[in-house]
């Protein structure tokens, strides 16, 4: 009687840890300095940027943390971006964006009244790719991209960024995550 209790109390345990296992693989998370952003608006203000590996989906899952909730309709020119290095040559070869724009303030932009959109774009010729599903709610972005849009990579390395211009304005991005060291960009790794 006491064997079958343990065996008992040993399947219990390994049932609990399978079932208490998380669903990513991997996750990338880089923390940013409360109150660093350029811009007045702390919805611009990253406090936590992630890449996770969802497991048995396909899909990357990018999410971004701020420092206020997102209003519906911003102030102007506002995106979310995730600048992906898939190469390992230290400059993007896509960019994943997240949208409050109008097509009268940047060409790539779809209509003209002012809106939400996704878009993955190559940053060598500002030319959309695909768009994604995304959702906003209070101070969280989230955008799900499918792995094959961006080549499927194992690793890549990756930088989140806000901005309140688009980027063929020649302004700098109001919030890096990782910061810049000097005037160097430091990229975050992801591995799966």
């Amino acid at each position: 009687m006491g064997s079958h209790l343990r065996l008992v109390l040993a399947c219990v345990a390994v049932f609990t840890l399978v079932l208490a296992s998380p669903v990513s693989a991997s996750s990338s998370v880089v923390h940013d300095a409360s109150g660093d952003s350029l811009s007045s608006h702390s919805y611009t203000d990253i406090g936590l940027a992630k890449v996770t590996d969802q497991v048995g989906t396909e899909t990357l899952y990018f999410q971004q943390v701020l420092g206020g909730s997102i209003p519906a309709a911003p102030t102007g020119f506002t995106a979310y971006n995730w600048l992906i290095d898939t190469d390992g040559n230290g400059i993007a070869n896509y960019v994943i964006v997240v949208r409050f724009c109008r097509h009268s303030l940047q060409a790539a932009c779809v209509g003209d009244e002012w809106h939400w959109e996704s878009a993955l774009t190559n940053p060598a010729t500002g030319q959309s790719i695909a768009s994604f599903e995304f959702t906003i709610a209070g101070n969280v972005v989230k955008a799900f991209v499918a792995q094959s849009a961006i080549g499927s990579p194992s690793t890549f390395r990756w930088i989140a960024a806000t901005r309140t211009s688009p980027a063929s304005s020649g302004l700098p991005s109001v919030d890096l995550a990782p910061d810049l060291v000097g005037s160097s960009p430091v990229w975050a790794e992801f591995g799966r």
